[in-house]
């Protein structure tokens, strides 16, 4: 009789597979990281095959692991249909999600994939605006659930992930040398914004704003050309073109936190695989630009 593979390590070999780590795999999953290496051993031993060897770098794949790995994302697919379909809980229907816009690439390039595998009979519908429009729209019931910008009076959020901000100059121009500091600052109502304006003021530097966009995409372009320095989150930064302020003139030691918001009317089951998506989605794009 053949063996059957075991879809809980395979979910794991999987998260592994994904970011690249044994440790990032583990948090993905709530395990230890010791429970994820024994997982992966046991599923080797199973298979009679070497999936993957570590290095410096983090885990990369064998060709086993890769054939593996095709295989267990149609598997792990399978299943998700076939207990949605199954199941008395129903997570099929349509979710209204709200995405920041400065994020919206990257939710079509590594979340939508993850939640089309993930919850394959759940249908999406998007909407892209600023965090603080999204959290009107989620209060006036105009959407189930927002990816939000964390804010100091925010409470009982979902944390999806942080991410350093950088007082960010180009790399070929000197423009610290310069008073006032010539800023390209992000032109709306938000939090990287607010920050920025904060810290300009308790640092007491001169300063003057030569850009302003309503597209943050723009503003680190603005800094790449040479125009302005400007507090930017990493995710947005060019090491080739752009680079971290002295620590002595504007300090990068802020984090930006990326919160999960929802309706009342969602339950708690559909939050958790919804979550858990995003994180795999967000996990996923941080091992790509690594």
């Amino acid at each position: 009789m053949e063996p059957v593979l075991n879809l809980e390590l395979l979910r794991t070999f999987a998260a592994v597979a994904r970011t690249g780590e044994l440790k990032q795999a583990a948090e993905l999953i709530c395990r230890s990281q010791g429970a994820v290496s024994m997982q992966m051993k046991r599923l080797e031993e199973q298979v009679g095959s070497e999936l993957m060897q570590r290095n410096n770098r983090g885990v990369e794949l064998t060709e086993s692991g890769r054939t593996l790995l095709s295989y267990s994302e149609q598997l792990l697919q399978l299943n998700g249909a076939a207990l949605s379909a199954l199941t008395q809980h129903d997570l099929s229907g349509r979710l209204s999600f709200g995405i920041p816009t400065d994020y919206a690439q990257n939710f079509l390039n590594f979340f939508m994939p993850v939640l089309c595998r993930e919850l394959p009979n759940l249908e999406a519908r998007i909407i892209c605006d600023r965090s603080r429009n999204l959290r009107k729209k989620l209060n006036t019931g105009d959407l189930d659930i927002a990816i939000v910008a964390g804010e100091p009076e925010s409470q009982d959020e979902m944390l999806l992930w942080t991410e350093k901000l950088v007082w960010s100059a180009p790399t070929h121009h000197r423009l610290e040398e310069r008073m006032p500091l010539p800023i390209a600052l992000f032109e709306d109502n938000c939090i990287v914004r607010d920050k920025s304006i904060e810290q300009l003021k308790s640092k007491n530097l001169p300063h003057k704003i030569v850009f302003t966009s309503t597209v943050l995409e723009n503003v680190a372009s603005a800094v790449e050309s040479g125009l302005g320095i400007s507090l930017l989150p990493e995710s947005l930064l060019n090491c080739q073109k752009t680079r971290q302020l002295p620590q002595d003139i504007l300090c990068s030691n802020q984090v930006l936190k990326i919160n999960m918001i929802n309706s009342s009317s969602i339950d708690q089951q559909t939050l958790e695989r919804v979550s858990q998506c995003f994180k795999l989605a967000s996990q996923k794009q941080q091992s790509r630009v690594a």
